[in-house]
């Protein structure tokens, strides 16, 4: 049996966690600092919304993207969607030193890295537990996934202090270097007895039939179940931070007088009330689910008016325990489609999870720049703390959401009580 945390000790594993540390913090400053050298292009608002519709509407491709993955070697995989990154950044302080930057240029490089990255991040998923077993396959991903939650506050923060010390376009080279050394980190993996996936011989039209077929047989699986509605709670509150998050660098600068670290701020804020809600999740767990979803999304709604009315420190605060809510949704439902979904369906449903909860991500980051163009940044951040008091409100007034026991006592599937019951008259 493997000892406690013997991962750590596992050379590739380390490998995977440095880059995995090294490409945290590449990301939180390439998107603070290219949405703000949007804003500073073009001092409008509705690019932001341009911008970050072209970084969600990467993550609704990820379904498309991620099967790509079936058709390069692990490490080969990880080395080139990381050098093809870092060359796409490097376009852009060479842009601006030579011909000048668009802002169409950076939208597009935004766009085409978020991409990458849907492309990158199901080979790390699917190499870790090859690396580590499937005994310390959870503690594993636990660490993995605590380094990425806490370096994007750490370097989300740094990324506003970094734009306003040396600007955006030079803090954008410097990501470029950091992804050129996840690179460079990845050509010490020794994992060639594990790249089964490389060279495969099935056609590529094959694979994406049988891809569309299964994602079908996940649609259908789910139709009669919870599990719609928990998309649509998801989808409702992602359209609602997309209307906010769009406007939050413009929100940012007016807030602290045009001070630019203070959108790295606000965003490290957000991300560490997610974070304090991925940790609190078991604490809460044993909460009747539905009662904790209409109480903290009502609470999570006035903190965030008052984020917009407030002064910028104090507004801050209360953005960051305004995001705890968001902690425990993704978490809780997670949680319990791992659980009750069968294991040859996980996949495909936490698949169609994924992608149709940024579904209307980029529909709401359009909104959102359109509403702060017109009238003030303001007035989106509003909306979304009013959008999640109509959330909770709406969760009330269904009584099967209303009345949901504590999750791990919530079914999912209607026939699982049945299936319970002739189980117990068998007995």
């Amino acid at each position: 049996m493997a000892t406690e945390r013997a991962f750590l000790r596992d050379r590739n594993f380390q490998i995977i966690m440095a880059g995995v540390f090294i490409q945290a913090a590449a990301g939180g400053i390439y998107l603070i600092t290219g949405m703000l050298l949007v804003i500073q292009l073009t001092g409008s608002v509705l690019y932001s919304g341009f911008a970050f519709f072209a970084i969600s509407s990467a993550n609704v491709l990820a379904f498309l993207i991620a099967p790509l993955a079936n058709y390069t070697g692990y490490k080969r995989g990880l080395m080139m969607s990381n050098l093809i990154k870092a060359l796409l950044l490097l376009v852009i302080p060479i842009a601006y030193a030579t011909t000048g930057l668009n802002v169409w240029v950076v939208i597009g490089i935004l766009f085409l890295t978020s991409l990458i990255n849907q492309f990158a991040y199901p080979i790390v998923s699917t190499l870790v537990p090859k690396v580590v077993g499937d005994e310390q396959i959870v503690e594993a991903n636990a660490y993995l996934q605590t380094v990425r939650e806490a370096m994007d506050i750490v370097f989300i923060a740094a990324a506003g202090i970094l734009a306003a010390l040396i600007g955006s376009v030079t803090a954008i080279g410097i990501t470029a270097v950091l992804v050129l050394l996840t690179v460079i980190c990845y050509l010490f993996l020794d994992i060639a007895d594990l790249e089964e996936s490389a060279g495969t011989d099935h056609r590529f039209y094959r694979h994406l039939k049988n891809y569309a077929t299964d994602l079908t047989g996940g649609v259908t699986y789910i139709r009669q179940s919870l599990i719609p509605k928990m998309m649509m709670s998801i989808v409702f509150v992602n359209v609602t931070m997309a209307v906010m998050l769009t406007n939050v660098p413009a929100f940012s600068l007016m807030k602290a007088n045009g001070l630019e670290a203070a959108y790295g701020f606000y965003m490290a804020a957000l991300s560490l009330g997610i974070l304090l809600g991925t940790i609190l999740s078991p604490k809460v767990k044993t909460v009747p689910f539905g009662r904790l979803i209409i109480v903290t999304f009502a609470m999570t709604g006035l903190l965030w008016i008052g984020t917009a009315l407030a002064p910028w420190v104090l507004s801050m605060i209360l953005f960051s325990i305004g995001a705890i809510s968001i902690g425990f949704l993704n978490i809780l439902i997670f949680s319990s489609v791992q659980r009750q979904v069968e294991s040859v369906y996980i996949g495909r449903v936490v698949t169609l999870l994924t992608s149709s909860a940024s579904l209307g991500v980029p529909v709401g980051a359009l909104i959102g720049g359109v509403i702060g163009e017109a009238y003030s940044p303001v007035v989106p951040i509003l909306i979304a703390g009013i959008g999640m008091v109509v959330f909770s409100l709406l969760w009330m007034k269904q009584a099967i959401l209303r009345t949901l026991p504590a999750i791990e006592n919530v079914r999912l599937f209607p026939e699982q009580k049945q299936e319970a019951g002739s189980d117990a008259a068998q007995v």
